[in-house]
C-alpha cells in the first residue's frame, strides 16, 4: 500500500508542471521586440537623418605680413607662431555633409625686424583677435564603413574680422649703414607706425579633417587648414631715411595668410533618427538549382 501510495505522488509532482505552463506557452512566439532590436543592433540600428553639435577647437597658427620694400635688405617680415581656440556650433546631414558657425580668438599679425644690425632688433604688433567663421565640410573618405564613425573631410569656409581701428604702436631707432668695402658710414633712421584697419576684413579657407567618434555623442578631430588673406587687418608703415636723402617707403600689410593645425572635439546635442528597415537587407541570392 505504501509503494502504491508514493507512485501516485511522484507522478503528480511529474505531470503538474505540464498543467501548470499550458498549452499556450508552447506555441509563444519569441520576444518581438527583443528580436528587433538585436537585429538593429546588427545591421546598423536607425539612420542618423540630421544631428546639431557644439565643438571646442585649440589650434597652433602661423601668418606672416606681407613687406613690398626691404630697403636693401635692411628689414624682413618674420613669420608669427601663436595658439588660439575657438567654439562652433554645427548641423550635420546624413554623416556626410555639415556647416558650422563660430567664434575665434585668432590674431593676426606683423613683425618688422631689422636684420642689417649689429643687434638685431623685432618689432610685434596684433589686431584684436577676434574672428567670426561660417565653414562647409563634406566626408570624402570613411574609415569604419558602413557606420560613418570615422573618416577625411575637406572643409571651405570664410572668415570675417571685425576691426578696431585703433592704433596699436610705434618704433624709432637710429644708426649708422656701411655704404662700401672702406666702410663708410652714414646715419640712417627708421620709424614705424602701426594700426588696425577700421573696416570689416575676411579671410578665406581650405582644409582638411580627420574624425574619429568616440562615442554616441562624442567627437574627436584633427585639422590642418591654409588661409588666404582677401583684405588687410592690420598695417606697419615704415620709414626709411639715410644721410639726409629723401624717406624711402615700406609697408607691412598683415592679411592673415597662413597655417593652422589644431584639435577639436565635438558634442552631439540632438540628432534625429529615422528607424531602418531591418527586412530591407541588400545583396545576392545564388539561383536555386532544380
Amino acid at each position: 500500500m505504501m509503494k502504491h501510495y508514493l507512485s501516485i505522488i511522484l507522478l503528480g509532482l511529474a505531470v503538474l508542471p505540464s498543467f501548470s505552463q499550458g498549452l499556450t506557452d508552447y506555441y509563444r512566439a519569441p520576444d518581438q521586440v527583443h528580436q528587433y532590436n538585436r537585429l538593429l543592433s546588427r545591421y546598423g540600428g536607425p539612420a542618423i537623418q540630421n544631428r546639431w553639435y557644439v565643438g571646442l577647437e585649440g589650434f597652433v597658427r602661423t601668418d606672416r605680413a606681407q613687406l613690398d620694400n626691404s630697403f636693401n635688405g635692411l628689414i624682413e617680415s618674420n613669420r608669427v607662431t601663436t595658439v588660439g581656440a575657438s567654439v562652433v556650433v554645427g548641423w550635420m546631414y546624413r554623416e556626410r555633409w555639415a556647416v558650422e558657425a563660430g567664434y575665434a580668438r585668432m590674431p593676426i599679425h606683423t613683425q618688422v625686424s631689422v636684420v642689417n644690425a649689429s643687434t638685431p632688433l623685432s618689432f610685434r604688433y596684433t589686431n584684436d583677435h577676434s574672428a567670426f567663421v561660417l565653414r562647409g565640410k563634406a566626408l570624402i573618405l570613411s574609415t569604419s564603413k558602413p557606420w560613418l564613425r570615422s573618416g577625411f573631410w575637406l572643409s571651405g569656409g570664410l572668415w570675417t574680422i571685425p576691426n578696431n581701428g585703433k592704433r596699436e604702436g610705434s618704433f624709432s631707432i637710429a644708426g649708422y649703414r656701411y655704404l662700401d668695402m672702406r666702410e663708410t658710414r652714414i646715419p640712417v633712421q627708421l620709424a614705424g607706425h602701426t594700426s588696425v584697419n577700421g573696416q570689416l576684413s575676411t579671410l578665406a579657407e581650405v582644409g582638411a579633417e580627420y574624425n574619429v567618434r568616440l562615442s554616441s555623442k562624442m567627437e574627436l578631430g584633427f585639422s590642418v587648414r591654409k588661409f588666404f588673406g582677401l583684405s588687410n587687418s592690420i598695417t606697419t608703415d615704415v620709414s626709411y631715411v639715410a644721410n639726409q636723402s629723401p624717406p624711402q617707403q615700406a609697408q607691412l600689410q598683415g592679411a592673415g595668410t597662413g597655417m593652422s593645425y589644431g584639435t577639436s572635439l565635438r558634442y552631439t546635442f540632438s540628432i534625429r533618427r529615422k528607424a531602418a528597415n531591418v527586412l530591407d537587407v541588400q545583396g545576392r541570392s545564388k539561383p536555386s538549382r532544380l
